[in-house]
Order: structure tokens, then sequence, then C-alpha cells
């Protein structure tokens, strides 16, 4: 008898040895964690590295089977052992919320976007903004194109000033000073960038459509960029129409040569390395050809031309 409560004691002492072991074992996350409401929970947690470890199972069990975990997206990066992850859940401590910045949009919309989902004031991010220190150039608070176009997980808890902090540290990441000591010069190639990411739909194009801008600039011609306009009226225009053309705004490519005084949206890696590295051409013009792509030609003769066959064939495959 004696010989099997031993036998029994060992078996208990490595059972809870292990059992302890296992609760206590750090993992290494790095992941978002979504718990949606509206599905089993058991589906929701399946993407944890722990989700088919027994040790984890048995402790959810134990802990109400998960009833106290709370919904919504959870921002996992570092070590943690399943008691501490359990409790995370529970808590809502780290719970985050998806938001994505969309290529070619501006400030303006980033802060309607997070103003309308209920994360902030526009009051206190412009307060925001004037208490940043950025080293990069804002003329006159102007922080346009340095809200990097990407998909963040943000804490719940972070306040407006946090928020505006996530998106400008994704773009010292994307651009790091020491990579670009001439400030000045930067900021041009981002203007030029700007006017890029929202004329051009194919990423192939964009080093070309840059030729197009620099070699107007060289020959003392406006740019002429229907999307500096249209930046004007906060892209509310479907179209811009020739009376549009003459609104009264420095940012009026067609009235003023150069670039614009600053960017005229938040653009991405591709347009910025473009405006470094423009193409090397003789294009003075292009216009679409459908599809997203553009026709480039070096004459106005031959802009026109197009333009003219383009109208042509249209109209003729509409009779047929």
């Amino acid at each position: 008898m004696k010989k099997l409560l031993a036998i029994v004691s060992i078996v208990i002492i490595i059972l809870a040895g292990t059992t302890a072991y296992q609760l206590s074992k750090k993992d290494k996350y790095n992941l978002v964690l979504e718990i949606d409401k509206d599905k089993p929970l058991k589906e929701s947690l399946s993407t944890l590295p722990v989700s088919n470890n027994p040790f984890f199972k048995l402790y959810l069990k134990f802990r109400n089977s998960g009833r106290n975990i709370k919904a919504g997206s959870y921002e996992l990066r570092g070590k943690y052992n399943i008691i501490e992850l359990i409790s995370m859940l529970e808590s809502g401590k780290s719970k985050v919320f998806k938001f994505t910045i969309i290529e070619g949009s501006t400030v303006k919309n980033v802060i309607d976007k997070l103003v309308a989902n209920g994360k902030g004031t526009r009051e206190n991010y412009m307060k925001a903004f004037k208490e940043i220190d950025f080293p990069y150039p804002t003329p006159d608070g102007n922080f346009e194109g340095y809200l990097y176009p990407e998909t963040y997980f943000i804490p719940e808890s972070y306040d407006e000033k946090a928020i505006l902090n996530i998106f400008l540290k994704e773009f010292l990441k994307k651009f790091p000073v020491e990579k670009y000591p001439d400030k000045d010069e930067f900021y041009q190639k981002l203007i030029m960038a700007s006017i890029l990411e929202r004329e051009a739909a194919v990423q192939s194009e964009k080093p070309i459509m840059a030729s197009v801008f620099y070699n107007r600039i060289k020959k003392n011609m406006t740019l002429s960029a229907d999307s500096t306009v249209n930046f004007v009226f906060n892209y509310e225009k479907k179209r811009i129409y020739y009376k549009d053309l003459k609104v009264d705004s420095p940012y009026n490519t067609y009235k003023n040569k150069g670039l614009p005084p600053g960017p005229i949206c938040n653009p991405t890696v591709s347009s910025v390395n473009a405006a470094y590295n423009p193409a090397d051409t003789e294009y003075l013009f292009f216009v679409t050809k459908g599809g997203g792509e553009h026709f480039f030609s070096k004459t106005y003769k031959e802009h026109l031309d197009f333009q003219k066959n383009k109208w042509y064939n249209n109209s003729l495959y509409s009779k047929m």
C-alpha cells in the first residue's frame, strides 16, 4: 500500500510540475489576434501558437471556458505565458483598433476617418500637430505627405497625439533622416512624389511621369497636373473641367509654374523613389489611354493626334 501511495505521489508531483512548467513557459508572439464576437472562441484563438496545447485548453476551461475574454483586436508583441495571455485577453488592456491609410489620401481624409470612427476630435488632432517636433520640413505646421499609407493596429488607449506619432514613426522608418541629409531637397521630392501618387495608377509609369514633370520645369512650362487642382477641391471632383482650371490657388499648376508649395497627398515609397530617380526621356505630355495607363509624347501635336484618334476610334466602336 505504501508503495502504491509513493507511486501516486510521484505521479502527482510530476503532473503538477509539468502543469506549472507549461503554464509559466513563455512563448514568443508577433501577431494581431482578432477575437470576433460573432465567431466561436475556439476559431478566434486558433491562430495562437499554443491553441493546440492541452494545458492551454485545460487552463482556458478552468477560466470559465474563456467566457470572460473580451472581443476585439489584440496586438501581441513579445513573450507571454499561458496565464499572462489569458489574463490579458480577459482584461482587454492590449486591445487595438485596425486603421488603414490609403495610398494618395490626404491629412484631412485621415483625420476625418479617425474622427468618424470615434477616435478623437479634429480640434485635438490639430493641437497635436502643433506640439509634434518633426525632423522634416512642416511649413506653417503642414504635415501633408508624412502620414504614411499603411495598415496600423493602434492601442485603444492612445490619444490623438500618440496616434499621429505612430503614423509619423512609420514614415521615418521608410525615410530615415540620416539617408536624406538635405531636408529641403527631400521636401521638394516629396511634393513631386505626392503628384505622382495621384496621377499614376500604374506603378511602372511613375518614373516616366516624373520625367515629364521635370522636363516641363526645365522648359519653364507649367506642370498642368489635374491632381493639384483637385487637391484644392479636396478631391471631391470626379472630373476636372476647364472652369476648374481657373481656380485661384498656389496649388493650381495650370496657373503657377513649378511645384506647388506642399504635398497634395501622402505618397508611398515607390512614388518617392520615382521622384528621386525619374526615367531619362524627352516626354513633355501624357494623356490617359484607358486601363490606368497613359500615352506619353514629346510634342503637343503628338499629344493632340493621339486624343483625336482615341476619340475617333471610340466613336467608331460605339456605332458598331
